[in-house]
């Protein structure tokens, strides 16, 4: 399911893309002569046909270099030496850190706040916010520190309006979220973000922000003013909605379509179709319906896997309750049987006892294809019961003696001369030693040797035959329904070997010359038996 759906993913993303590319690629992306020129001209007819919200001279606002510094947001950054934890808009934390400001000019106006907000000093006149330096070292200004403050009503509205110059201008908007909307040129003011303020500190020609054009209007060089136009981003929007064109802020490293200062100037989606080619649009379209094909046929296999998955339970399920009833009828039959064990003769008695094994393992069969419909509800396709076995050596035995019985000398089994105990699933792990000793003794040729070898928390069993293999890999080998060089099918026994090693949390390898498949079983914890209320 997962493969599916990562191969939906890919082939929407391979669609969309190579569309993308060719459309790049076979529509030019280049800006022309003809392109700027056309630029150009729409420039001039926006600032014809649009008028600016408004016009601000920042040199009339701050008209000193000291008062200049409320504008760029590099000076609210606190000055080294400064002490960041001090909170120098309210009376705790009063005169310190103040000998590492010392020797900085201007000391004395630190120290004349100092003693304001410490109490020492009951009012300070206005003129004390309007001469320079305006930004105290903490990276705040004056204006501001007395707004937080809050004392002798210098956070009340009027005051703020009549000092709004000496404020830093990031800190405007704070501001304005506590008495209302400034009015006039700071109300714009308080809508530019950091970026924009550094660009308008730096003298950018053309700036965009979220809400205004700004576009400098120039000058002889010999004056040096800085005013803006500052148009609304809506009314740019609605004047370029009807073009060709969309305005973003260029980002180095991006692609431009054409640069104008700090503008990128890009082609609408619906103009670069306009301008492409007849081929690439066909083979744009081409493209989306391979990627509807593609998309309709892996729902249509989903759905049929589905669909086959239902059917492959649905007869598992009515298998294992149709095989219950004979099963039961057996199981009576043989507790009859078994009440005259001691008459029978010994023969008999050895043939009773192999068939008594084989109806129990039907039994277990059955059962475990009832732990597999649980199972395979979650993400097991098996159903493990671990207990502890006594002894391996004799549980490895009983395992082989039916081969033995069969194949006498042919059969040889070679166990560790000191035995243990391991915990483990004793049926699949009879399913899966039973299926490759079976299978060494129909493909392969005798004699078959089974040896056995315990390294410390794990089994290994190692089936070995003198036969030829005519498969490279045990992937190859282990595929659904290949089949051997005695045309029987092995493919089907060994990928369920495969699948029930794997889920044991085992491994399983295949060496040639001679045949020998090799299954390492790692020693598990025993599994606290669970009350079945079915």
């Amino acid at each position: 399911m997962k493969l599916y759906l990562v191969l939906i993913f890919t082939a929407i993303s391979m669609a969309f893309a190579t569309g993308y590319v060719s459309l790049l690629l076979k529509g030019t992306y280049t800006s022309t002569p003809e392109d700027e020129e056309n630029i150009t001209r729409l420039k001039l007819n926006f600032q014809k046909s649009v008028a600016p919200k408004s016009i601000i001279n920042f040199n009339s606002l701050y008209y000193s270099p000291e008062q200049f510094q409320l504008i760029d947001p590099i000076y609210t950054l606190p000055e080294p030496g400064s002490d960041k934890s001090v909170q120098y808009f309210s009376s705790r934390g009063c005169f310190t850190g103040l000998k590492s400001l010392l020797s900085r000019m201007n000391f004395e106006k630190v120290w004349v706040w100092e003693e304001y907000r410490c109490g020492k000093i009951t009012n300070i006149n206005d003129s004390f916010f309007r001469e320079a330096p305006y930004m105290h070292p903490s990276g705040k200004s004056y204006a501001y520190l007395a707004y937080l403050l809050n004392k002798n009503h210098k956070n009340n509205r009027d005051w703020v309006l009549s000092n709004l110059p000496y404020f830093h201008v990031t800190e405007l908007s704070l501001i304005t979220k506590s008495i209302g909307d400034l009015g006039g040129k700071f109300a714009m003011l308080a809508k530019l973000d950091t970026d924009s303020l550094r660009k308008v500190s730096r003298g950018r020609g053309t700036i965009l922000t979220e809400d205004f054009l700004l576009a400098r209007i120039t000058y002889p060089s010999f004056f040096s003013i800085l005013e803006y136009r500052f148009y609304s981003r809506d009314d740019l929007e609605s004047f370029l909605k009807d073009s060709p064109y969309f305005l973003h802020n260029h980002r180095f490293g991006r692609s431009c379509f054409y640069q104008d200062g700090q503008l990128c100037w890009e082609y609408r989606v619906g103009h670069i179709l306009t301008i492409a080619n007849k081929g690439t649009i066909i083979f744009l379209f081409g493209l989306v319906l391979i990627c509807v094909i593609v998309v309709r046929l892996l729902i249509i296999r989903l759905q049929n896997q589905k669909h086959e998955d239902e059917k492959r339970r649905l007869a598992l399920r009515v298998l294992g309750h149709e095989f219950r009833t004979p099963i039961t009828s057996m199981l009576l039959l043989m507790e009859k049987l078994n009440k005259k064990y001691d008459s029978m003769e010994d023969e008999v008695q050895e043939t009773f006892l192999r068939m008594s094994n084989e109806v129990y393992r039907l039994q277990r069969l059955t059962e475990t294809s009832r732990h597999y419909l649980k199972a395979n509800k979650g993400k097991k396709l098996i159903h493990l019961n671990c207990e502890e076995v006594g002894s391996m050596n004799e549980f490895l035995y009983e395992i082989a003696l039916p081969f033995i019985d069969e194949h006498g000398d042919d059969m040889v089994l070679n166990l560790p001369v000191e035995d243990k105990s391991f915990n483990l699933d004793s049926y699949w792990t009879q399913i899966v030693l039973k299926n490759l000793i079976g299978n060494a003794f129909f493909h392969g040729k005798a004699p078959v040797e089974v040896r056995v070898e315990y390294i410390k928390d794990a089994v290994e069993v190692c089936v070995i035959d003198n036969g030829e293999c005519q498969f490279h890999s045990f992937d190859e080998m282990s595929e659904e329904f290949a089949k051997g060089n005695k045309s029987s099918g092995t493919g089907l026994g060994l990928n369920i070997v495969k699948q029930v090693v794997k889920e044991m949390g085992g491994e399983i390898s295949f060496f040639s010359n001679p045949t020998t498949f090799r299954v390492v079983l790692k020693k598990r914890r025993p599994q606290k038996e669970k009350v079945n209320h079915e």
